[in-house]
């Protein structure tokens, strides 16, 4: 069923103006009347989509991890430049976004917190069929392979630079080679 365009245009701005005011203000600073104000809506318009400014919050850290995990399917599938590749202009697209609800960190919102459960969650699957190991293997190189991705991510959407996926393949490499020296 097609949602009625006055909520989809509602949920738009509520969203566009969060994001003005946490950029703005900080997370912290924001209450639910500077929204109110600044869409110019009413209460109860707010409240029937939202319970508070968290929940607005969460809704963005989940539109951000659809987007990661929809994006993540083949990434096991093709050559690592080639996913870079793909997922540079995605992050690069979406980057203000990224940093704003990347800075909030509370007990409630911790975008990359949730971002490398799903990155090493899905390390961990093609682990599994790649070969046997123990469940603390997988664990130690799902975390490990998080840390790494997400650590390029965040990278370069704090330093708001576009990387050229190629130079980020041949860095990673090389910390690694030097990192394991045979």
């Amino acid at each position: 069923m097609k949602q009625d365009i006055r909520i989809t245009k509602t949920l738009g701005l509520i969203r566009h103006v969060f994001l003005e005011l946490l950029e703005e203000k900080g997370f912290e600073h924001i209450v639910v009347q500077d929204i109110l104000d600044r869409a110019q809506i009413n209460r109860s318009t707010f409240y029937k989509h939202f319970q508070n400014k968290h929940a607005v919050a969460l809704m963005l850290v989940d539109e951000i991890k659809q987007l990661l995990t929809e994006n993540f399917e083949n990434r096991f599938s093709i050559p690592t430049t080639e996913f870079a590749q793909k997922m540079v202009p995605i992050f690069w697209q979406h980057r203000d976004l990224i940093h704003l609800i990347g800075k909030i960190e509370n007990p409630r919102i911790h975008l990359y917190k949730d971002l490398a459960l799903v990155i090493k969650e899905e390390y961990i699957k093609q682990a599994v069929r790649e070969q046997p190991q123990s469940s603390e293997e997988l664990d130690f190189q799902g975390y490990l392979f998080a840390i790494v991705s997400l650590g390029t991510i965040r990278y370069f959407v704090e330093k708001g630079e576009l990387p050229d996926p190629s130079v980020i393949v041949g860095d990673i490499e090389s910390v690694f080679n030097l990192l394991i020296i045979k």
